[in-house]
């Protein structure tokens, strides 16, 4: 039964990837003034219902083009990604999941190098870490090389997570940044609406500048934004993102960045935040509560409307500061290595 309920799911995955069916076309034709969000989606409904209820307020959201990217099939998600009617999307699945490869890689194998079994060979491989850097680098890879709705599109993508919640100005920003960023830091190969923590003294006292800067260690990977110039700088290194042992796919992107591009990838990011990550709480803390994690960045946001809508901007230049970390492991099995390679070289719908 269970065997049978996989091959239902990749038969439906297959049907969503090759389709590449956009919805709500009545809301307008898709070119390189429309707004392009991908969503990397796992299967925390709520958290979705949330961004997808902060989207929904957004102004130009309309104008926008949602990509959801799977790595988990949820009838239940499903039906509420239907629910969508302010933007035109559609959906992709990532077809190499630990939800289709349960007892086997890329999931978790009973005699592989995971935590419980012992390692003689290999460094611990976490499945779930691994499938998120598969993941990111899958749909790059898809949605920049393979999609066909995209084809012609020259404009920076916006990339999201499912536990991201959005201000109502987060279009006008993000096109703010755009602009700003072709006239004044034609260097800067990426744009971040999520660079800096959402500290409220900060906001207030630096909510207009926007800097150029370069990604740091401690900068979050939520809200990341590039065009597929750069994307193409990015593949062309792609031994160098899929070999590092790392599974975080941008200390990955990052370590590209430091070896290949003078030592640094630099941002063009508001100071004050327009996207915020709800932090997800630990299974083991009984009082930690997910609602209460999205009331405080309701709260935050609810306090700090006024400030948004910047009227002008303040260009901020900071010192250069080169990107010094360690990896973190968790990437020398040969099989993920020959896995994101596989991705890159050629079109992998299922």
């Amino acid at each position: 039964m269970y065997l049978r309920n996989i091959y239902k799911i990749k038969t439906q995955i297959k049907w969503f990837n090759t389709r590449q069916v956009v919805n709500n076309n009545e809301l307008g034709s898709i070119d390189n003034q429309t707004y392009v969000i991908v969503i990397q989606c796992h299967s925390n409904i709520y958290l979705l219902q949330q961004l997808l209820s902060s989207l929904r307020r957004a102004f130009f959201i309309n104008t926008a083009l949602i990509i959801f990217s799977h790595d988990h099939y949820s009838y239940k998600m499903n039906q509420l990604i239907k629910t969508v009617n302010f933007a035109k999307y559609m959906q992709i699945f990532y077809p190499y999941s630990m939800q289709l490869h349960p007892n086997a890689f890329p999931g978790a194998e009973p005699k592989s190098c995971i935590e419980g079994f012992p390692c003689v060979k290999a460094d611990y491989r976490d499945p779930e870490a691994a499938q998120s850097k598969h993941h990111w680098w899958w749909q790059a890879n898809q949605i920049f090389d393979h999609l066909r709705v995209l084809k012609n599109y020259t404009q920076p993508i916006l990339f999201l997570e499912e536990n991201n919640y959005v201000t109502e100005d987060v279009l006008v920003v993000y096109r703010l940044l755009i602009y700003t960023r072709d006239i004044h830091c034609p260097f800067c190969e990426m744009i971040s609406l999520a660079a800096h923590d959402p500290d409220l003294p900060r906001y207030r006292r630096r909510r207009t500048v926007v800097a150029m800067e370069v990604w740091k260690n401690s900068m979050p990977r939520t809200a990341i934004a590039f065009d597929r110039k750069i994307w193409h700088n990015i593949k062309i290194w792609k031994e160098m993102f899929c070999y590092y042992n790392d599974s975080n796919w941008d200390q990955s992107l990052k370590h590209v960045g430091a070896e290949k591009w003078d030592g640094n990838i630099y941002l063009t990011a508001i100071d004050g935040p327009r996207v915020f990550r709800v932090e997800e709480c630990d299974p083991k803390d009984a009082g930690c509560k997910l609602q209460n994690k999205v009331e405080d960045v309701k709260k935050f946001i609810k306090v700090i409307k006024k400030q948004l809508y910047p009227l002008s901007i303040k260009i901020k230049v900071t010192a250069e500061e080169d990107f010094n970390y360690t990896a973190s492991g968790y990437w020398t099995d040969v099989r993920d290595h020959e896995l994101c390679m596989q991705f890159a070289n050629g079109s992998v719908w299922y």
